[in-house]
């Protein structure tokens, strides 16, 4: 079982990728890449950085069909 701190990290990283695909990219770019030896954060890392490409994904066609307003 994870660590508080690592569970926190991680929740951390899923809510920024929700809110900020980018950010959310760079943060499990840098799990994934830094944490070779922890298989905790380098499984998440790869998860995290997939869920932020989807909301990315995801809010591309919704502001395309019109359905969310666009910031610009």
């Amino acid at each position: 079982m994870a660590e508080t701190k690592e569970l926190v990290i991680v929740i951390v990283g899923y809510l920024v990728s929700l809110v900020s695909p980018l950010i959310g990219a760079i943060i499990g770019a840098v799990l994934f890449f830094t944490q070779k030896e922890n298989p905790f954060y380098n499984k998440h890392g790869k998860y995290i950085i997939i869920f932020a490409i989807a909301v990315w994904i995801i809010s591309i066609i919704l502001i395309t069909a019109g359905l969310l307003p666009s910031l610009f």
